[in-house]
């Protein structure tokens, strides 16, 4: 007769730091959450209101991600007005607009489909079967989940980076003063996300 494995084994974070520390992290990206404990019972109110937040996510990811999208099409499929301000015609410039567009794209189709199965199961499956699952599917469960956010955060990056290269590229002194400004926002609010998400929760 088959055993079902043990919680610790499955929706429960890893005993090592170093894979605790890599399963909160795809927690966060993948339910917006530190931890799968709102797994343990899936019949509450709580476990409901969780469900529409993550529909009301996916939703805005595949909105952002078809901005993004149409972007980088702007981009891969117009000559520059002003090409001495922003050459975004030039080499890397354009490739990094490729590998803009090739996420965003897959961003869309992952999360209409996350969006669609997610939202279906959950209304007419009892989700109960979460918390039985083994250790590998509850990842491969939330590298799904997790999909859409990542090739979305690789086109923005890869977006900024080509407006960057475009800009930088210009020779025109504002165009970098500017360029620089806008550079050093953006990193200063990656490292602000990563120490909000190192203290917030923290005992």
């Amino acid at each position: 007769m088959p055993i079902n494995p043990s919680p610790e084994t499955g929706y429960q974070a890893p005993n090592s730091p170093i894979l605790r520390l890599a399963f909160k992290i795809l927690c966060v990206i993948a339910v917006s959450r530190e931890s799968l404990d709102h797994w343990e019972d899936t019949k509450k109110k709580e476990w409901k209101d969780h469900v529409s937040i993550m529909v009301n996510r996916f939703q805005n990811t595949n909105i952002t991600a078809g901005l993004v999208l149409a972007t980088a099409t702007l981009f891969l499929s117009s000559v520059p007005p002003i090409e001495h301000l922003m050459a975004y015609n030039f080499s890397i410039s354009y490739i990094f607009a490729m590998v803009s567009f090739g996420a965003a794209l897959l961003s869309v189709i992952s999360g209409s489909a996350v969006l669609v199965i997610y939202e279906t199961s959950t209304a007419h499956k009892d989700m109960e079967t979460l918390k039985r699952m083994p250790r590998h599917q509850v990842i491969a469960l939330l590298l799904w989940l997790a999909y859409p956010s990542v090739c979305l955060s690789i086109a923005t990056c890869c977006l900024f980076g080509s407006i960057f290269i475009a800009c930088f590229w210009s020779g025109n002194s504002a165009v970098n003063t500017i360029t620089a400004l806008a550079c050093l926002a953006f990193l200063s609010n990656g490292g602000l996300t990563l120490y909000v998400f190192s203290v917030v929760g923290e005992k």
